[in-house]
Formats: C-alpha cells, sequence, structure tokens
C-alpha cells in the first residue's frame, strides 16, 4: 500500500484488467463457437453473477457518488466468491482431464484481479464495511437474480440457471430435477457468498491492524 497511493490510477489500472480480459475471453468464445454456443452465453453478463460483474464493470465511473459506493461494497463482498471460483475450476477441470485454453487463464485472471480490488476498496478506505450498506450493496445482486428469474419466466430463457421452466442449473451443473428447489438452493448459495464476503473482509482488517 505504499506503493500505490493514488486511488485513481489503481482504479484504473485494475478495471482495465479486468474489464479488457473480460473481453477478450467474449470475443475469443464467439468467434471459436459461435453466436448460439454454451461456451459464448457462458461469458454474456445473463450467464451468472462473475460475468455480469465484469460486464458491468464501467458502473465504477459511471454512477452517481451517492449511489457509487453500494457497487464498490458488492465488488468488496463478492472478493471471497471470486477468489474460489477459479481456484474450483482449475481442480473441476484438472479431475476431468479437460484441455487448457488461454481464456480460461485470462477468466481465472479476471476473478483473482477483481477479488483483490475488492479488497484494495476497502484497505485503501474507499468504503467501510457498515452492516447497513452492505446489507443494501448485497440486496443489489439479489435483485439482479429475481429479475433474471423472472425474465426467464418470460422469455423461457436460463438466465443466471434460475430457469423455473426445465432449463434449470447451478453453475451449469443441474443438483436437482426441481426448478424450484434449484433456484432456493442458488439464492441461499448466492447470501451464504455474500455473508462469508463480509466476514472475510473484516478477518482481513483485523489482520492488516497487526501488521
Amino acid at each position: 500500500m505504499k506503493f500505490f497511493k493514488h486511488q485513481k490510477i489503481v482504479n484504473l489500472i485494475f478495471f482495465l484488467i479486468i474489464y479488457i480480459f473480460y473481453w477478450v475471453v467474449v470475443i475469443v468464445a464467439f468467434i471459436k463457437n459461435g453466436l448460439y454456443d454454451w461456451n459464448f452465453t457462458n461469458t454474456l453478463p445473463t450467464a451468472n453473477v462473475s460475468p455480469f460483474m465484469f460486464g458491468t464493470l464501467p458502473l465504477f465511473y459511471i454512477l452517481p457518488k451517492k449511489v457509487k459506493p453500494y457497487y464498490i461494497n458488492l465488488i468488496s463482498l463478492l472478493s471471497l466468491g471470486m477468489l474460489f471460483s477459479p481456484i474450483l475450476s482449475m481442480v473441476f477441470n484438472f479431475s476431468r482431464h479437460y484441455s487448457f485454453h488461454v481464456s480460461f487463464l485470462l477468466d481465472y485472471i479476471g476473478h483473482f484481479t477483481l477479488s483483490l480490488w475488492g479488497i484494495y476498496f476497502v484497505k485503501s478506505k474507499q468504503i467501510t464495511l457498515k452492516i447497513r450498506m452492505s446489507a443494501i450493496a448485497g440486496s443489489l445482486i439479489v435483485g439482479v437474480a429475481i429479475i433474471m428469474m423472472i425474465l426467464n419466466v418470460i422469455l423461457d430463457t436460463s438466465f443466471f440457471g434460475l430457469s423455473l421452466r426445465g432449463k434449470h442449473s447451478i453453475y451449469n451443473f443441474r443438483v436437482t430435477e426441481s426448478s424450484f428447489l434449484n433456484a432456493a438452493l442458488y439464492f441461499i448459495g448466492l447470501l451464504l457468498i455474500l455473508f462469508a464476503g463480509y466476514s472475510y473482509q473484516l478477518m482481513l482488517q483485523r489482520i492488516y491492524k497487526h501488521i
């Protein structure tokens, strides 16, 4: 932190790494697999929380000052999830001897960088982890998931895997045959990730005080 005092520059570096890598992954998936292949649709913001956060990252520079802290807080709450998501993906791909692709690496870097950015926001005191603000911030992504579920009912799609018409999944895994149970598990898992992310940030703050 002693060498990264200029917050605007550091934030820009984080933003560019994540956003550029994200769009490279999207473009590569489109060129290789086409418009309707799941490998491409899984990179879109409608696929799940991670690509949604990547795709909406310009909001960091667009949102009004009164709203922006909630978006920053949401990124911080997702730091732990963004850390473990690529780790689990790597373990799963390794266990089934899945072929390596450069786009995987870029996606993993994007996740890790967003995780670090969330930590930087707290450490640089751009936000404070107040319970009320964190609750509102977390409710934003829950609200997005609810909107996706409603759209799925109307359009017969499977955004976020929250289809109630049999096209459901949780990160491409069909854990249950019941669409409603799948949705319940998804929201429970999302809430647990947000709570764990909040606890993770508090733990890091305690560690900082002893460094």
